[in-house]
């Protein structure tokens, strides 16, 4: 499975590399002066990196390889967090950005990431704050108010 792992890696590595290649092509422009590249290079840079990181961890032996009770386990928490992202997309614009997140993070968090129930809270409760107050507040774009419209 180790090896599946490490050319599974270095495919994401060589996509992340010819993203952010692209991305400079098009020229991704300055911070205080985006262009239309500033985002897939971040992207191509994000992706290239974790996908290093977890080639590198491929070479640190783990007493759970190769178990067939947690790939199941792990599946299934996937194609929940799968669901949920589809559930968070329909429910957006019924319930708004500030609900929606809270429930989703509260999901993810708890049942996908297996978190304690302070963790969950506080993570449930922090990020939509954290957000609304970058995008709404500093950046001036407006999210989905759903119910709440103040």
């Amino acid at each position: 499975m180790t090896k599946y792992d490490r050319m599974s890696t270095l495919c994401f590595v060589g996509l992340a590399i010819a993203v952010s290649l692209e991305s400079i092509r098009i020229g991704p422009g300055s911070l205080s002066n985006p262009g239309p590249g500033l985002i897939p290079l971040g992207s191509g840079l994000v992706l290239g990196i974790l996908s290093l990181i977890g080639f590198f961890r491929t070479f640190v032996k783990s007493s759970k390889e190769g178990r067939r009770e947690d790939a199941v386990k792990l599946g299934g928490r996937t194609i929940s967090a799968l669901i949920s992202m589809l559930a968070f997309a329909f429910l957006i614009n019924t319930l708004g950005f500030l609900i929606v997140t809270f429930l989703w993070m509260g999901f993810v968090c708890r049942w996908v990431a297996r978190m304690g129930w302070k963790g969950t809270i506080f993570t449930s409760v922090v990020t939509p704050f954290c957000t609304w107050l970058l995008f709404e507040y500093y950046l001036e774009i407006r999210f989905p108010r759903g119910i709440l419209s103040f």
